[in-house]
């Protein structure tokens, strides 16, 4: 045998050969220290560190929590940007606003602190240097409940700046860390709402093959939604052949008339663009559906990019492979997708492509209903990046390159991504990391999932029947949680079910997950529970131990079952604890003494009157122990005859009962105690004790 040596130089396989190196723009540069650049693969943003040198009086975009001004320290922003450029310049756009909310909070606080200083009457110097942030600022932050993450990160930018300028590190100590717990509703309400998404996903999947069987007929349907459906399905095709575009604009579908005349002749903007293109509610409908079924994070469906190949048939379906598993078409499929936050660490989810509600089947759908909107955001950015390369030959000013820039990012984006959709404008857009409102209720714009709790909660309250609680809001980062739950409930408590299906490279993350996102929220829900109803017996002048266990573990309590227990807590019990309906009564088969109350207290084998009670354990595995003795020593014909047997196989079944462990430790320790010669066995002579033998 020998070593085989493998040809690892292929230069001259390549010779004369050179690789074509995608072009790349450069973002533009600015000679203001205050604005720069990042350098962030696919979100590259402008950093405009103005306002907080000027002040800001306003929200610069609509909407949000009310916006509290600040002043502008013009010399502070200075010595901080060389530091928040080197934090920035690699960051995304959402890690960027984070910054910049992180600078807001910062610049408040400087602003409060020498605001209560005037008001005291007490002299301080505006701060306008690193070095003049002292403890009186972390202490007032500390009182303000600031984020821990925006004041470490103040903190470290500060400690940078500090020392580069010669002085010392502040080494404040930060805030506690707030334990936030993910919302994870029963799983009736978890259904509820997954049932409502495939829903909704469906109607406009069988929407999609409606239009394209409709586009083929000349023939209007009888159908009333059908026959309106048809004439918006020739409507849109005449206007995109005689303009000849793909996604012709408002006043080509008007045909000139205003949007009145064409609602009178029974057609609508919105549905003429969706026979054909998905809507901002349809891209929505597929994605939650999609993030339900992989357990992903929501950026790491987003970020799916197309010109990488993320579905693909398995390997174990290849059809140039002579062994695969299928001799028809491929049945299975992989997805993989890239988690940015974990390095780019691949998160694999494979499935059967039958399957129309699995990611695999949707995803491959809504690229190809898509393909028109991504050649048509191509044929844009291949002009932006034209313009764009003019504007840098001609020397056009800053803020014209930065306008067109930002555009080129914003198509290359658009180019990437899977969830293209035609929005109420008529232009193209995407789902981005950053949702956006893409439903109504009662005239308010609100998120899809928003939408979905709102029928539910609707449909929920008209059921008399079954009275259900209403859902709670629900964001799409809660459904991992709930996939994680499923899986770990699924596997019975297997952690390596759960870091298979989450993708998580250790199982130390997998444990810490588990604990903080799913065990210690039943936990706490649990004991908020249990106080509830303790607080609830309190008030009615009573704590019980049965009832608290029953509310707890079956909830309401009714008339009947009350009744039922304050019986069973009057009859009388024998010596295992157990009760008894009629003990002066008992059956002949029992062989008591006539006319007096039960002398043998055989309860097992009186099922017409014993009773079990949860004291009753203790009692029912001394007995099954002391049969077992019995067992031993009585002849055979005497253990038939007085149906030794029948009780025996009665208390074992009772003991089934109760928990199992209990169970088992309370038969040992009466088997110990008459083993040991402790406890004396009814029926068995002393002589026969154990100790007596030992002793004879």
């Amino acid at each position: 045998m020998s070593i085989r040596t493998y040809n690892k130089d292929h230069m001259m396989e390549h010779a004369g050969v050179t690789l074509a190196t995608p072009v790349r723009l450069n973002a533009p540069e600015s000679d203001d220290p205050l604005v720069f650049w990042t350098q962030h693969e696919k979100e590259p943003c402008e950093v405009n560190l103005h306002p907080f040198a000027t002040g800001q009086a306003q929200r610069q975009h609509t909407g949000g929590k009310k916006f509290i001004p600040f002043s502008g320290r013009p010399q502070l922003i200075r010595q901080l940007a060389p530091t928040i450029e080197e934090n920035v310049l690699w960051l995304s756009k959402p890690s960027v606003e984070h910054y910049f909310t992180m600078l807001r909070s910062w610049w408040r606080v400087l602003d409060a602190v020498e605001a209560e200083a005037a008001k005291i009457g007490h002299s301080m110097t505006r701060v306008e240097d690193v070095r003049l942030v002292t403890n009186v600022h972390s202490e007032f932050a500390h009182r303000s409940r600031m984020d821990r993450h925006n004041f470490c990160g103040f903190r470290a930018l500060l400690d940078v700046s500090r020392v580069a300028l010669g002085g010392r590190s502040t080494f404040w100590e930060s805030p506690e860390e707030t334990q936030t717990q993910k919302h994870i509703p029963p799983e009736e309400q978890r259904r509820a709402l997954r049932f409502a998404i495939k829903r909704a996903c469906r109607s406009a999947l069988e929407r999609w093959v409606t239009c394209d069987r409709l586009s083929q007929t000349d023939e209007e349907p009888e159908d009333p939604s059908e026959a309106n459906l048809y004439r918006h399905v020739k409507h849109m095709r005449k206007i995109q052949n005689q303009t000849g575009k793909l996604l012709p604009t408002a006043d080509e579908l008007q045909e000139g008339q205003s949007t009145v005349n064409l609602n009178s002749r029974g057609f609508q903007l919105i549905t003429l663009r969706e026979t054909i293109y998905p809507s901002h509610q349809d891209a929505d409908a597929v994605w939650h559906l999609c993030l339900l079924n992989t357990g992903w994070n929501p950026s790491t469906l987003n970020t799916l990019d197309v010109t990488k190949k993320f579905l693909f048939n398995h390997f174990k379906d290849d059809t140039n492979d002579s062994h695969r598993r299928f001799v028809l078409s491929p049945q299975t499929y992989e997805l993989v997708g890239e988690k940015v936050r974990a390095g780019g660490n691949e998160q694999v989810v494979t499935g059967q492509w039958k399957t129309q509600d699995g990611p695999g089947h949707l995803i491959k759908t809504y690229l190809d209903r898509v393909e028109p909107l991504r050649e048509l955001l191509k044929q844009q950015l291949a002009d932006a990046k034209l313009r764009y390369e003019d504007m840098v030959i001609k020397g056009a000013d800053y803020k014209a390159r930065t306008t067109q820039f930002s555009q080129v990012k914003t198509l290359e984006q658009g180019c990437c991504t899977v969830w293209l959709y035609v929005n109420r404008s008529g232009g193209i857009d995407w789902i981005s990391n950053k949702s956006s409102k893409s439903a109504s209720v009662d005239g308010k714009q609100v998120y899809f999932t928003d939408q979905i709790v709102h029928l539910l909660n609707a449909q929920r309250a008209t059921n008399k029947a079954v009275p259900l609680v209403p859902i709670h809001q629900v964001r799409p980062r809660d459904f991992r949680v709930w996939f994680a739950d499923y899986v770990y409930r699924k596997g019975n408590g297997n952690m390596l079910h759960v870091k298979r299906a989450l993708n998580h490279a250790r199982l130390g993350t997998t444990r810490g997950y588990t604990n903080t996102n799913i065990l210690n929220q039943e936990a706490s829900d649990a004991a908020r529970r249990f106080l509830h109803i303790l607080v609830g017996e309190l008030e009615m002048g009573r704590i019980d131990l049965t009832i608290l266990a029953h509310l707890y573990r079956y909830g309401k309590l009714t008339p009947e079952q009350e009744n039922l227990l304050a019986q069973a807590r009057t009859l009388p019990k024998s010596r295992m604890k157990v009760a008894c309906k009629d003990a002066a009564h008992p059956p002949a088969h029992l062989k008591a003494t006539a006319n007096e109350p039960c002398d043998v207290q055989r309860c097992m084998l009186c099922l017409e009157h014993a009773v079990l009670l949860p004291e009753s354990l203790d009692g029912i595995a001394m007995r099954a122990e002391e049969l077992k003795a019995l067992q031993g020593f009585l002849p055979i014909e005497t253990w038939i005859e007085e149906q030794y047997d029948i009780e025996l196989k009665n208390n074992l079944a009772a003991l089934r009962k109760f928990d199992l462990n209990q169970g088992l430790a309370a038969r040992k320790k009466w088997a110990q105690a008459i083993a040991a010669g402790q406890h004396f066995v009814p029926g068995l002579p002393l002589a026969s004790s154990p100790v007596l033998l030992e002793l004879v």
